[in-house]
Protein backbone atom coordinates (compact mmCIF):
# COMPACT_ATOMS: atom_id res chain seq x y z
CA UNK A 1 0.00 0.00 0.00
CA UNK A 2 2.85 2.32 0.83
CA UNK A 3 4.52 2.04 -2.64
CA UNK A 4 1.11 2.54 -4.23
CA UNK A 5 0.62 6.01 -2.23
CA UNK A 6 4.00 6.95 -3.01
CA UNK A 7 3.57 6.35 -6.89
CA UNK A 8 0.12 8.55 -6.60
CA UNK A 9 1.84 11.37 -5.17
CA UNK A 10 4.53 11.16 -7.76
CA UNK A 11 2.13 11.36 -10.72
CA UNK A 12 0.11 14.38 -8.52
CA UNK A 13 3.38 16.30 -8.51
CA UNK A 14 4.09 15.83 -11.98
CA UNK A 15 0.87 16.76 -12.69
CA UNK A 16 0.81 20.00 -10.84
CA UNK A 17 4.08 20.84 -12.96
CA UNK A 18 1.81 20.09 -16.23
CA UNK A 19 -1.03 22.47 -14.79
CA UNK A 20 -3.28 20.43 -13.08
CA UNK A 21 -5.63 23.11 -11.76
CA UNK A 22 -7.66 20.19 -9.26
CA UNK A 23 -6.08 16.77 -7.39
CA UNK A 24 -8.60 15.25 -5.39
CA UNK A 25 -7.56 11.40 -3.81
CA UNK A 26 -10.66 9.04 -3.12
CA UNK A 27 -10.25 5.66 -1.78
CA UNK A 28 -6.75 6.29 -0.03
CA UNK A 29 -4.41 6.63 -2.51
CA UNK A 30 -5.98 4.49 -5.07
CA UNK A 31 -7.94 6.51 -7.21
CA UNK A 32 -7.34 10.19 -8.40
CA UNK A 33 -9.39 12.53 -10.44
CA UNK A 34 -7.32 15.41 -12.05
CA UNK A 35 -8.75 18.66 -13.99
CA UNK A 36 -6.91 20.91 -16.23
CA UNK A 37 -8.60 24.10 -16.38
CA UNK A 38 -7.65 24.92 -20.06
CA UNK A 39 -9.98 27.66 -20.52
CA UNK A 40 -13.31 29.19 -19.40
CA UNK A 41 -14.78 26.63 -21.65
CA UNK A 42 -12.57 23.69 -21.82
CA UNK A 43 -11.96 21.10 -18.41
CA UNK A 44 -10.15 18.20 -18.99
CA UNK A 45 -10.33 15.83 -16.20
CA UNK A 46 -8.83 12.42 -15.96
CA UNK A 47 -10.01 9.70 -13.17
CA UNK A 48 -6.92 7.03 -12.57
CA UNK A 49 -6.61 4.17 -10.57
CA UNK A 50 -3.28 2.84 -8.84
CA UNK A 51 -3.21 -0.99 -8.74
CA UNK A 52 -1.46 -2.63 -5.87
CA UNK A 53 0.85 -4.05 -8.15
CA UNK A 54 1.74 -0.05 -9.09
CA UNK A 55 -0.35 -0.75 -12.77
CA UNK A 56 -2.17 2.29 -13.71
CA UNK A 57 -5.55 2.38 -15.18
CA UNK A 58 -6.75 6.18 -17.00
CA UNK A 59 -9.95 7.20 -18.35
CA UNK A 60 -10.79 10.81 -19.29
CA UNK A 61 -14.04 11.74 -18.36
CA UNK A 62 -14.24 14.98 -19.37
CA UNK A 63 -15.09 16.62 -21.94
CA UNK A 64 -16.40 13.26 -22.62
CA UNK A 65 -15.48 9.81 -21.55
CA UNK A 66 -13.09 7.48 -23.41
CA UNK A 67 -11.12 5.08 -21.65
CA UNK A 68 -7.12 4.60 -22.32
CA UNK A 69 -6.22 1.83 -20.61
CA UNK A 70 -3.57 0.25 -18.74
CA UNK A 71 -0.24 1.78 -18.19
CA UNK A 72 3.05 -0.20 -17.03
CA UNK A 73 4.36 3.30 -14.91
CA UNK A 74 3.90 6.49 -13.45
CA UNK A 75 6.19 7.79 -16.01
CA UNK A 76 3.91 6.16 -18.66
CA UNK A 77 0.36 8.17 -16.91
CA UNK A 78 2.30 11.69 -16.90
CA UNK A 79 3.80 11.28 -20.53
CA UNK A 80 0.07 10.20 -21.52
CA UNK A 81 -1.74 13.66 -20.11
CA UNK A 82 1.05 15.77 -20.97
CA UNK A 83 0.76 14.32 -24.43
CA UNK A 84 -3.02 14.69 -24.26
CA UNK A 85 -3.02 17.84 -22.90
CA UNK A 86 -1.13 19.35 -25.41
CA UNK A 87 -3.24 18.31 -27.96
CA UNK A 88 -6.38 19.53 -26.44
CA UNK A 89 -4.48 22.96 -26.54
CA UNK A 90 -3.37 22.97 -29.63
CA UNK A 91 -6.99 21.20 -31.20
CA UNK A 92 -8.95 24.03 -29.13
CA UNK A 93 -7.68 26.70 -30.95
CA UNK A 94 -9.74 25.21 -34.18
CA UNK A 95 -12.90 26.93 -35.23
CA UNK A 96 -14.32 23.52 -35.48
CA UNK A 97 -13.72 22.69 -32.17
CA UNK A 98 -17.11 22.87 -30.47
CA UNK A 99 -18.10 20.82 -33.16
CA UNK A 100 -16.14 18.19 -32.35
CA UNK A 101 -17.03 18.24 -28.65
CA UNK A 102 -20.11 17.89 -30.00
CA UNK A 103 -19.58 14.63 -32.39
CA UNK A 104 -17.72 13.12 -29.17
CA UNK A 105 -20.38 13.34 -27.34
CA UNK A 106 -23.06 12.45 -29.69
CA UNK A 107 -20.52 9.18 -29.91
CA UNK A 108 -21.18 8.46 -26.23
CA UNK A 109 -24.65 8.76 -26.32
CA UNK A 110 -24.74 6.85 -29.44
CA UNK A 111 -22.55 3.77 -27.67
CA UNK A 112 -25.07 4.06 -24.68
CA UNK A 113 -28.03 3.69 -27.20
CA UNK A 114 -26.32 0.68 -28.70
CA UNK A 115 -25.81 -1.11 -25.82
CA UNK A 116 -29.40 -0.46 -24.72
CA UNK A 117 -30.72 -2.09 -27.28
CA UNK A 118 -28.44 -4.73 -27.71
CA UNK A 119 -29.02 -5.33 -23.82
CA UNK A 120 -32.57 -4.63 -23.44
CA UNK A 121 -34.47 -5.86 -27.12
CA UNK A 122 -33.87 -9.18 -29.33
CA UNK A 123 -32.61 -7.88 -32.60
CA UNK A 124 -32.89 -9.34 -35.70
CA UNK A 125 -29.93 -10.25 -37.65
CA UNK A 126 -30.93 -8.35 -40.53
CA UNK A 127 -31.25 -4.71 -38.43
CA UNK A 128 -27.86 -6.11 -36.61
CA UNK A 129 -26.05 -6.24 -39.84
CA UNK A 130 -27.41 -2.99 -40.77
CA UNK A 131 -26.18 -1.16 -37.81
CA UNK A 132 -22.60 -2.95 -38.36
CA UNK A 133 -22.36 -2.27 -41.93
CA UNK A 134 -23.51 1.34 -41.01
CA UNK A 135 -21.11 1.90 -38.06
CA UNK A 136 -18.24 0.43 -40.75
CA UNK A 137 -19.49 2.80 -43.07
CA UNK A 138 -18.88 5.35 -41.03
CA UNK A 139 -15.32 4.52 -39.43
CA UNK A 140 -14.10 4.13 -43.18
CA UNK A 141 -15.31 8.09 -43.53
CA UNK A 142 -13.40 8.66 -40.60
CA UNK A 143 -9.88 7.00 -41.70
CA UNK A 144 -10.81 8.80 -45.25
CA UNK A 145 -11.18 12.08 -43.77
CA UNK A 146 -8.06 11.38 -41.34
CA UNK A 147 -6.04 9.92 -44.37
CA UNK A 148 -6.40 13.51 -46.71
CA UNK A 149 -6.62 16.57 -43.73
CA UNK A 150 -2.92 17.82 -42.42
CA UNK A 151 -1.75 17.47 -38.98
CA UNK A 152 -2.40 19.92 -36.52
CA UNK A 153 1.29 21.71 -35.90
CA UNK A 154 2.48 21.91 -32.44
CA UNK A 155 3.31 25.18 -31.14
Amino acid sequence: MFTTTFSGELINVALRQLGATHISETRNGIMYKVEFKLSDELTVTYVFDVTKHDKYYIQRIVPYPISHGDFASAEEVIEFVRRDITKFRNAMKSHNFPKFLDTANSMVMFTHAIELLFLERNIPESDMDTLRQSIESSLDKVREIYARTPKIEKK
